[in-house]
């Protein structure tokens, strides 16, 4: 798979992209995690677990986006830590 660069023009401000795409991640609310969030359960706990149950990050949402052309790199290091 390539990367692209994008190409601005004067209607976009230079940045290869016209309007706005989000970056997301969506924790499910599994029973699972619903027991531990009950049970305050640490947040760190409870990330290993959303992972474990197939939640997306948003780096990883971000990554996806950039294959698909959506978005660049740069945009995604801006918002995700790396």
């Amino acid at each position: 798979m390539i990367l692209k660069k994008t190409i601005g023009c004067a209607a976009c401000d230079e940045t290869g992209y016209a309007g706005r795409t989000g970056l997301h991640k969506c924790l499910e609310g599994t029973d699972t995690v619903k027991r531990m969030i009950l049970k305050q359960a640490l947040v760190e706990e409870l990330r290993e677990q959303a992972l474990n149950d197939g939640m997306t990050t948003l780096k990883q949402d971000g990554i996806y986006k950039i294959f698909k052309g959506d978005c660049d790199l740069k945009q995604v290091m801006a918002v995700c830590i790396v």
